[in-house]
């Protein structure tokens, strides 16, 4: 189970992010909870692209539950983004 840490922590980063945009959602049909589930993949294609520029930055990490916590606030900063633009727009 310790081996396959850092995978789980990526992988709720993704729960998350579509479990926020179904919450968010007014209304529950299949179509509105399919758009929910693919802004959270693309919201954890972001939170991959921020963690590798980060550990680019930094150089390699030998730990890898950091780069996987890095994937986890990568996707919350695309989600809150998202949000926040959605709700600009929407007004």
């Amino acid at each position: 189970m310790t081996d396959s840490i850092a995978s789980w922590v990526t992988l709720s980063a993704l729960f998350a992010s579509a479990g926020w945009y179904i919450f968010q959602s007014p209304e529950r049909n299949l179509n509105t909870i399919v758009m929910c589930v693919m802004s959270g993949i693309l919201c954890l294609f972001g939170g991959f692209l921020i963690s590798g520029l980060l550990m680019k930055i930094t150089g390699t990490l030998e730990n890898p539950l950091i780069p996987a916590l890095l994937v986890c606030v990568g996707t919350a900063i695309c989600t809150v983004a998202h949000t926040l633009y959605k709700k600009r727009t929407a007004s």
